[in-house]
This record gives C-alpha cells, sequence and structure tokens, in this order.
C-alpha cells in the first residue's frame, strides 16, 4: 500500500519517544464489511473479571476515550515531538523498568481496511488478529518488547496509536485493561459529569 512506509516511519517516531518497538491496532471502515467476519475476536470492557488498576477516563480526539492508571504521571510533549505526531504520553512512577505509554497520530489517506492493515502488520509482526473492541475494529500484535494498538479515524484518514512498554507479565495486564477500555467517547456511558470534565481539562493541557 503506498502509504505503509510512513506507516512505519510514524511507528519508529513513537518506538524512538517510549525507547521500545511499536505494536499496533488499527480500525477500519470494514464494520460493515462481512468477509471474514469469523476470523474477528469481539472484545469488551465488561470481559474483565476486574480492572487492573484504579484509573481515570481520559478522551482524545476525534472522540475516544481510554482508562488510563490514576497514579501515572502525565508528560510534557515538546514541541519536536508534537510535530512527529505525539499528543499524549505518561509514565508510572513507580516503575524501574520505565513502563510509560505514548498516543501518537498521523495522516495515512484513506486507503487503509481492517483487512488490509492486518495483511500488512503480519508482514512486519507477530500474533497479528483482527478485533472489535467495544464497536471499534482492529488489527493486534505484539513485538519481542511491545504491546499496542491503532485504529483509523476513517473519515479524515488519520491513524492514532496507542503503545505500551516494556513488554512483561507484570505489565500485560495492565495493558490488556488499558486497550479493551478503548470506546468512543460518546458511547462511554462510566465517563460523565465531574470525571468527563476532568479528563477533557487533562487532555487539553497536553
Amino acid at each position: 500500500m503506498k502509504n505503509w512506509k510512513k506507516v512505519m516511519a510514524m511507528l519508529c517516531a513513537a518506538a524512538m519517544v517510549t525507547g521500545f518497538s511499536a505494536p499496533v491496532w488499527a480500525e477500519a471502515d470494514a464494520a460493515e464489511d462481512t468477509e471474514a467476519a469469523d476470523d474477528i475476536t469481539e472484545l469488551t470492557m465488561d470481559m474483565l473479571d476486574e480492572a487492573a488498576y484504579e484509573g481515570t477516563w481520559l478522551s482524545f480526539e476525534p472522540g475516544f476515550d481510554l482508562y488510563v492508571p490514576s497514579n501515572w504521571n502525565v508528560l510534557e510533549i515538546s514541541d519536536d515531538d508534537a510535530a512527529d505526531g505525539l499528543i499524549f504520553q505518561a509514565q508510572d512512577p513507580d516503575s524501574e523498568e520505565g513502563v510509560n505509554m505514548v498516543v501518537t497520530s498521523t495522516d495515512v489517506g484513506t486507503d487503509y481496511d481492517l483487512y488490509s492493515m492486518a495483511d500488512e502488520l503480519a508482514t512486519e509482526y507477530k500474533d497479528v488478529e483482527k478485533v472489535c473492541i467495544n464497536g471499534l475494529y482492529g488489527v493486534t500484535f505484539e513485538t519481542d518488547t511491545t504491546y499496542g494498538l491503532a485504529f483509523l479515524e476513517d473519515a479524515e484518514g488519520v491513524m492514532y496509536n496507542v503503545q505500551i512498554g516494556p513488554k512483561s507479565d507484570d505489565i500485560q495486564p495492565t495493558a490488556e485493561t488499558l486497550f479493551i477500555s478503548l470506546i468512543k467517547t460518546e458511547d462511554n456511558t462510566a465517563n460523565t459529569g465531574d470525571e468527563a470534565a476532568d479528563a477533557a481539562e487533562a487532555d487539553t493541557a497536553e
């Protein structure tokens, strides 16, 4: 695909921020495409017995929420990092390994869909799986050192990706909770009232 080199460059830029390789999930306009529908794993927040941490709902553009550990420190974003597409970064202050997460965005055009993205990712990464998380379609995979997710904002052709690392048995439950919390802001009944206002204020501050 003509934008694949651009996508990989964006993932590498995010990896430079986190210090790790970059895994991805991707949303696509294939939501209504029934081809190979049986290959898509359905995931919802209520599938978790309990969250791996106490968190805070944060709202991001273009209208999606993530449940982020409340004790993590939100880090400043430099002008250079912002120019590279970094829109959010946070770090676990209690982690000796420097566990952190970043959210980046990049303009990739409107050529991608769920299946083509999965095929492309399978050429570079392992354990590729197509998923539907709280109604958002994506592709999951892992590298040797990280977990991550990404999805497309179809109308504008923008890819948002969330990355967390370093990969370990200890961080896996946190990554699972974080990723399975991905939900459209408009569908998130848990993020209402003062909590939603606080999340929006925190996001705007970044």
